[in-house]
């Protein structure tokens, strides 16, 4: 018997692998906040490389919170 409390199994390497996904999300989101400025593209180009890399940042943000749930919950 557990006298009322959870035992809680976090799984730590879930987490770790979460936290790396989050922060390799944000350093791609401020790596090209400083570098599209030096791009000489067309505005149609431009408005498309800063797309991808608003999709690539979400999928690893989304991808990071996810690990990081999956490993707290389970």
């Amino acid at each position: 018997m557990t006298n009322g409390l959870v035992e809680g199994n976090v799984n730590v390497d879930l987490v770790a692998f979460g936290i790396i996904a989050i922060a390799i999300g944000l350093g791609a989101l401020s790596a090209a906040r400083h570098f599209y400025p030096r791009l000489e593209l067309s505005e149609d180009a431009l408005a498309t490389v800063r797309l991808l890399t608003a999709m690539i940042a979400g999928v690893l943000l989304l991808a990071g919170l996810g690990l990081i749930v999956i490993g707290v919950a389970g």
